[in-house]
């Protein structure tokens, strides 16, 4: 792969990044809200979309994005909520941008950028802590339930217009008209539920989120950089070349199954524990199974923009549809055990290995 020197950003980018920047900056508390009710791994997409944006359009619509997400947070949700944002987003996206930028080696950048944002989420947890004491949960739903409640119909009725427009355009017949009442009632239900859950569900969902946010980080920050043809083969690796290395999977594995154990001895944390190691390997095994995928495509001649469709819609769905998540961990973990670069594959190769030693009489 060739690498220029720098490529110029036209002023039609530049302000298309802008203009990504001001909405996606303005509407991420209401789209960090859609994330957590879903109980899907919280990604930090304005860190990694301000990856893409700075490999894409430069510094300015990358700064823009961050500037305004911390602004609309801190606005519409809270200063505590704001700083934790700071150190679980932007300040982990600052870092994966230098890495991208000196274009170092890829697998590199991608140990870098994971630790990069769970560090931050450490860092956002014990700000959040010392903000809301032991009652955190508690304590950061009621100032959802304060801040949202304070918002005017007018910032929510886009959402209101945006879901009769689709159940009109899906020839839905006699559906009855989806106001802003409706979306603040649903909106409480939603808080409702998620204090009661979240205390168990929270640390794996959030740290699941970190690992994914870095992946996708880098990944996309190094990918857009290929795209403009100053990355180097050092520095972009797609995803079909990746392998889980049979020590994290064995890991990974262990972990698994030392908080099952702990979840049935009746611990009073062990359904937490549990929950976060579950979320964490889950989150491995997919990457590794969507990697699966794109080397099997690629096997069968499929091209380059319909691999990328098709493991980018994959990755979506399973974010949102839980029985497809499952279903891709189960393919990772297949994978990474029983694949031509897997765990198990490599023991037993090791093992022959260690045996036809043995067996050589010149050795």
């Amino acid at each position: 792969m060739e690498s220029k020197q720098a490529y110029t950003v036209t002023p039609g980018r530049m302000a298309g990044g802008v203009a990504i920047a001001l909405i996606l900056g303005t509407l991420l508390p209401l789209i960090g809200v859609f994330q957590i009710s879903l109980l899907m791994p919280v990604l930090m997409l304005c860190g990694i979309v301000a990856v893409y944006l700075k490999a894409r359009s430069g510094w300015v619509p990358a700064g823009l994005l961050l500037a305004t997400s911390l602004i609309s947070t801190q606005t519409f949700i809270g200063t505590p909520v704001m700083l934790m944002l700071l150190l679980s987003a932007a300040l982990p996206a600052l870092f994966v941008m230098r890495g991208v930028a000196r274009k170092q080696p890829f697998f590199t950048q991608l140990k870098a950028g994971i630790a990069a944002y769970g560090l931050g989420l450490v860092a956002a947890m014990l700000a959040a802590y010392a903000a809301f004491g032991g009652g955190m949960i508690a304590q950061f739903v009621d100032v959802l339930r304060s801040e949202f409640a304070r918002m005017p119909d007018a910032a929510l009725q886009p959402f209101a217009d945006a879901v009769n427009s689709a159940l009109s355009l899906s020839g839905a017949q006699g559906f009855v008209p989806f106001t802003v009442q409706t979306y603040r009632e649903q909106l409480a239900g939603v808080l409702d539920l998620m204090q009661q859950i979240y205390a168990r569900e929270l640390p794996g969902t959030l740290l699941s989120g970190a690992l994914l946010s870095g992946v996708l980080s880098v990944l996309w920050g190094n990918w857009t950089m290929a795209r403009q043809g100053v990355a180097t083969n050092e520095s972009f690796i797609g995803i079909g070349r990746w392998f889980l290395p049979a020590q994290v999977t064995a890991g990974a594995v262990g972990l698994w199954l030392v908080g099952f154990i702990i979840a049935n001895t009746g611990y009073g944390a062990g359904a937490t524990v549990y929950a976060t190691v579950g979320k964490l390997a889950g989150a491995a095994c997919a990457v590794q199974a969507l990697a699966a995928v794109d080397r099997r495509l690629l096997s069968t001649g499929s091209s380059s923009s319909r691999r990328r469709v098709l493991v980018t819609l994959l990755a979506v769905m399973a974010l949102l549809f839980r029985g497809i998540a499952s279903l891709l961990c189960i393919v990772g973990v297949v994978s990474a055990l029983f694949g031509s670069r897997g765990a198990v594959r490599q023991w037993l190769d090791k093992r022959q290995n260690n045996n036809s030693d043995q067996d050589d009489p010149d050795r």
